[in-house]
């Protein structure tokens, strides 16, 4: 089976139209959880977790529920921290960070990593390269990236509010290009290394941090949902006919 993962019913509304012999169910009697067939591959998909606190608890009791996922797919949108990105562009993580976690000083622990997890979350290669592919074939607009993943729980929208995980030339734990901040994909990536399954994250970036979130922007965000929706389900895809999926070492 493999999990698809959103914060909103909008995130996942594609996959919730496209998915094949439902059944629901909620998790903790509030969250909605279907289960179905898609491109003939087993699929979940599920949303709710506007904050990693939220998401790392949503897929962890669905992962422990369901000992046959293999995948966890996060989609939604971002916001860029560079001038490189623009409102509508697809980004695909290869890295995860929690950018806001600070235990400097508790069991040898760095900025942005959980004791006894890693800082870095990093995504599958064969899964990042397969997906890759699906979005560049599907998708002909030019305006996906592979980027890095930084998650945190508030809301940030101004460039100096980022002082304490940023150097002065703009730096952000070591990540400087490709760099887009959301607030759930590093709660399914801890989740993930947990439960030893892997984990990719697909999102569309609204704004970048120093620009206050729009209706117009949200707009342009739904019209490329589409486009990840197409990619993500020809993804699975290759996956149904590769049948290969490579977990966390």
């Amino acid at each position: 089976m493999i999990l698809i993962y959103g914060s909103t019913r909008d995130d996942v509304s594609y996959f919730e139209t496209r998915i094949q012999n439902k059944k629901e169910e909620t998790i903790f009697g509030k969250y909605k959880y279907l289960t179905g067939t898609m491109s003939s591959q087993k699929v979940g998909v599920a949303y709710g977790g506007y904050t990693n606190y939220l998401s790392t608890a949503i897929v962890s009791t669905i992962l422990a529920k369901n000992v046959d996922i293999v995948l966890v797919i996060n989609v939604g949108k971002c916001s860029a921290y560079g001038e490189e990105l623009k409102t509508g562009d697809i980004v695909i993580s290869k890295q995860t960070y929690l950018a806001e976690v600070n235990q400097v000083g508790i069991k040898d622990a760095i900025l942005g990593q959980v004791p006894t997890c890693p800082q870095i979350f990093i995504t599958d290669a064969y899964v990042l390269e397969l997906l890759n592919n699906c979005v560049n074939k599907i998708i002909k607009k030019n305006n996906s990236k592979i980027g890095t993943f930084m998650s945190m729980e508030k809301i940030l929208h101004k460039r100096e509010d980022f002082d304490k995980i940023s150097t002065s030339n703009g730096v952000i734990l070591g990540n400087k290009e490709d760099v887009v901040f959301d607030s759930c994909t590093g709660g399914v990536a801890l989740s993930c290394y947990l439960y030893n399954i892997p984990y990719i994250s697909i999102e569309v970036v609204e704004n970048r941090i120093d620009e206050a979130p729009s209706i117009s922007n949200y707009v342009k965000v739904i019209e490329h949902y589409l486009d990840i929706g197409k990619a993500v389900a020809s993804f699975i895809g290759e996956i149904s006919r590769n049948d290969v999926i490579i977990g966390n070492e």
